[in-house]
């Protein structure tokens, strides 16, 4: 369980020049419906092959080759790292250094954005060197940063920030505003009264 809470995160979009009360319900929002009440701040590791094959069809013949050599069931878990580094490996600048490495698992969904991939991890840590802040912190250890309370908000406010969500925000389109986070409309219901909670929150 975190101490993430939406007071602590309006703190810290204070402090980036997220102001804007209607921008920060829709952020609060998301926030709290990807991060499932502020509890999860990384991507889950436990997928069963059914699941699995159903969330990355581009990838469904070689989770299936790997059911298949194990003969396991669709209820089954598929083995880690493996799997992260099949479905993640080869894109979002994972890999490039090499095929043997652990680049899809170690830069999995981190942050309460769920922040992937290794480009996304190197933007966002040479975004906060451009500001002068954590410059201690390397691509090696910049995912675990993600992953704690501080980083997860602020991974999410570059993303926000890199992505232009705040657009979309202000002129209250829910919809806009979860494509940009989710990619599509998952949980667009849910997202939709979260935003009027944090609205009537913020006495907007």
């Amino acid at each position: 369980m975190t101490t993430i809470t939406a007071n602590s995160i309006i703190n810290i979009l204070n402090q980036y020049g997220i102001t804007n009360k209607l921008e920060q319900a829709h952020f609060l929002a998301q926030a709290e419906h990807e991060s499932a009440g502020f509890t999860k701040l990384s991507e889950g590791i436990n997928y069963r092959f059914g699941r699995a094959k159903r969330i990355w069809p581009a990838r469904k013949s070689a989770i299936q080759a790997k059911q298949d050599e194990l003969k396991a069931s669709d209820n089954d878990f598929c083995p880690q790292p493996w799997l992260f580094n099949t479905v993640y490996g080869g894109r979002m600048g994972n890999e490039k250094n090499g095929s043997n490495d652990n680049d899809g698992f170690d830069y999995c969904g981190g942050g309460i954005f769920q922040l992937t991939g290794k480009d996304n991890h190197l933007a966002f840590l040479n975004w906060l060197h451009k500001n002068g802040k954590y410059l201690n912190l390397t691509l090696d250890n910049v995912d675990e940063f993600v992953k704690s309370e501080e980083g997860a908000i602020i991974s999410a406010i570059w993303f926000w920030q890199a992505n232009s969500i705040g657009i979309s925000a202000r002129a209250d389109n829910v919809t806009k505003v979860s494509v940009a986070i989710n990619g599509g409309t998952i949980g667009l219901e849910e997202r939709q009264k979260l935003t009027e909670k944090y609205k009537k929150e913020l006495g907007i």
